[in-house]
């Protein structure tokens, strides 16, 4: 485990006669052989003040965190690399509430006693870089063997009810079972996860996206009542029955479409942020449009995606989604627009104009998700019309053609000196020649559309 070099500002802190160690998720990716970029570390016998003067010559330290107990390092060597280096700290209760505690910051307390405020024992271990041997004092490495996500201590959730989503993400990355003490802790301290900032749920919700099957995640948040408060929204969709699959409901479904715009080999950009995002709530419509339509003898959602696009709408703002790079209008083109056609038969005309409709920056994205729909859906191996459309997708984008107002073969000045003034007319004008070249790509040349504002204006 021991590491045969080491960054100079650790060899510097060691001459110093400081005790350095790798601690939490650093050291459980090392014992899994995860790449792990970015490190924690854990200093003792030194100051704040020092350690910082120490770090400062080997690249840019900044103070964060209560009491000013942590420095944010990017050493001058990785300047992509942040380490959060931390003194030894332990947390006192004072009072009933999850908030009700302080942190202690002291540089002589023992690593034992700074893991024991840890949330989970397979993240409760820390890694000396001078020995390389690791302090477990809770069995993480056990833990870990097993696949057992266990807390540390009795009181994990409530002085920080972060940890329900963290245990959800950890069990569904790491395939870790929650062992029962800790799962029945979940259940009764859930309701306390709406006191928690929407930037830090959602930050721990893109990592629940990194899971091989996110949709493990969410039948653990189900079980446990986060579901209903972080996902009301997919919790309606529960019991909601469809003609998909015999027993199945809109829940089911959607867990599955989540898992294949997760792993899929169809899917293109699998493990897109935005993509598993309009995967999740594509349906989420259904619950409201649900009915009876007497004459197909069936269950109808008609417009379903239309309402989907809404509740997303709102659920984004709500959960601040943009914290982790989500642009919102991207994820409600896909939900808005995921009902397309993928007949053979369409003419190269219709293609583009399907790509105009949705934006080149979207369609490939656009047929991922009707592909993990499929994939969830009743003939999951049914996929060939999909990628036969996505085939002519690629062929017609190849050909470049125009698809909106940049591309058009003559640019805005071109218009005023053919007498067009700025304004609403020019773009009427330019809206109307971005219908014709859609149509027929020959007419986009500089001199066929000046030819066309000229009878545009004489009619």
């Amino acid at each position: 485990m021991i590491q045969k070099e080491h960054p100079k500002f650790v060899e510097t802190l060691w001459q110093a006669k400081r005790e350095v160690y790798e601690v939490g998720g650093t050291v459980r990716d090392r014992i899994l052989q995860i790449p792990h970029k970015d490190k924690d570390y854990l200093v003792r016998g030194i100051p704040i003040d020092k350690l910082k003067n120490i770090l400062a010559p080997f690249g840019k330290v900044a103070v964060v965190g209560k009491s000013f107990g942590v420095l944010k390092f990017s050493p001058h060597s990785e300047p992509e690399t942040m380490i959060d280096i931390a003194l030894p700290r332990k947390e006192r209760s004072t009072g009933e509430g999850h908030r009700d505690f302080d942190v202690d910051y002291d540089p002589n307390l023992s690593v034992e006693e700074d893991l024991g405020r840890r949330d989970f024992t397979v993240n409760a271990m820390a890694l000396d870089l001078q020995t390389g041997k690791i302090i477990d004092p809770f069995h993480g490495q056990k833990d870990l063997k097993a696949k057992i996500l266990r807390m540390v201590f009795d009181r994990a959730f409530e002085e920080d009810p972060l940890r329900l989503i963290r245990a959800v993400q950890f069990a569904a990355r790491f395939g870790l079972t929650i062992e029962p003490k800790t799962f029945e802790a979940m259940e009764t301290s859930a309701p306390l996860i709406a006191t928690v900032s929407a930037e830090r749920i959602i930050e721990e919700i893109r990592k629940l996206f990194l899971a091989p099957k996110p949709s493990l995640g969410f039948e653990i948040m189900r079980q446990t009542g986060l579901l209903k408060i972080l996902f009301p929204e997919v919790q309606t969709l529960i019991g909601i029955e469809q003609d998909k699959r015999p027993g199945d409901d809109v829940y089911q479904h959607t867990m599955r479409v989540l898992d294949a715009a997760r792993i899929d080999e169809h899917v293109e950009h699998a493990g897109d942020l935005e993509l598993l995002l309009a995967a999740l709530f594509h349906d989420t419509g259904k619950a409201p449009t649900r009915k009876y339509d007497k004459a197909k003898d069936r269950i109808v959602f008609y417009g379903h995606q239309l309402v989907s696009k809404r509740i997303l709408r709102k659920w984004l703002a709500r959960m601040k989604a943009t914290h982790i790079g989500i642009d919102p209008r991207h994820v409600e083109t896909l939900v808005e627009h995921h009902m397309f056609e993928t007949k053979s038969y369409f003419t190269d005309k219709a293609i583009r104009r399907f790509v105009h409709k949705v934006g080149e920056d979207m369609i490939y994205k656009l047929l991922d998700l009707r592909l993990a729909d499929n994939r969830g859906g009743k003939h999951p191996k049914s996929v060939n019309g999909v990628l036969k459309m996505r085939a002519r997708v690629r062929a017609e984008l190849a050909k470049k053609p125009p698809f909106g107002p940049k591309d058009l073969g003559l640019t805005g000045h071109d218009l005023m000196e053919a007498g067009v003034e700025a304004g609403p007319r020019m773009g009427q004008i330019i809206k109307q020649l971005v219908e014709l070249v859609l149509d027929d790509p020959a007419l986009n040349t500089k001199e066929r559309l000046l030819e066309i504002v000229k009878q545009m204006r004489n009619t």
